[in-house]
C-alpha cells in the first residue's frame, strides 16, 4: 500500500528535514507523479519569494497626489469640519438658550462646556507650538 505524500512532507523535503528513508520514498513518488512535481515547484517558488521578502519599508517618494492632498483635499476637509461644527454649535446654543430650563442649570452647564472647550483649546495650542519646534516632524518612515 503506497502512502500518499502530503504537502507537509513536500515542505519538509524542500527544507531537508526528512530522514533518508522518507526522502527516498518522496523521491520515488515524485518520479511517478507530475502533480507532486508541480506542487513541489510551487513550494520552491514560494520559498524563494519568502526569502526575498524584506521588512524594511520601501523608500517613500512624494507623488503629485500627495501635493494635491496637501493643498486641496486637506484644507477643504478642515473648512467643512469647521463650518459643520460652527452650525451645530450655533444651533445647540440657540436651543439651549431658548429652552425653558432654570437659569442656574444653564449657567452651570455653560460653565462646564466653556471650561472643556478652553482646556481643549489649550492642549491643541500646546501641541501646535511643540510641533513647530519638533526636529523630527519632517522624518518619513
Amino acid at each position: 500500500m503506497a502512502v500518499r505524500v502530503s504537502s507537509d512532507d513536500l515542505m519538509r523535503y524542500l527544507d531537508g528535514e526528512l530522514s533518508p528513508q522518507e526522502r527516498a520514498r518522496v523521491d520515488a513518488e515524485l518520479a511517478k507523479s507530475t502533480e507532486l512535481q508541480r506542487e513541489l515547484a510551487m513550494f520552491r517558488a514560494m520559498k524563494a519569494d519568502f526569502q526575498q521578502l524584506s521588512f524594511h519599508p520601501a523608500e517613500y517618494r512624494e507623488s503629485v497626489w500627495d501635493r494635491v492632498n496637501d493643498r486641496v483635499t486637506r484644507p477643504i476637509g478642515w473648512i467643512l469640519v469647521a463650518v459643520g461644527a460652527t452650525v451645530w454649535m450655533s444651533y445647540g446654543a440657540y436651543v439651549f438658550a431658548t429652552s425653558p430650563t432654570d437659569p442656574w442649570e444653564k449657567l452651570a452647564t455653560g460653565a462646564i462646556a466653556i471650561g472643556i472647550m478652553m482646556l481643549l483649546a489649550s492642549v491643541i495650542w500646546d501641541r501646535y507650538r511643540e510641533w513647530q519646534h519638533d526636529p523630527y516632524r519632517d522624518v518619513q518612515r
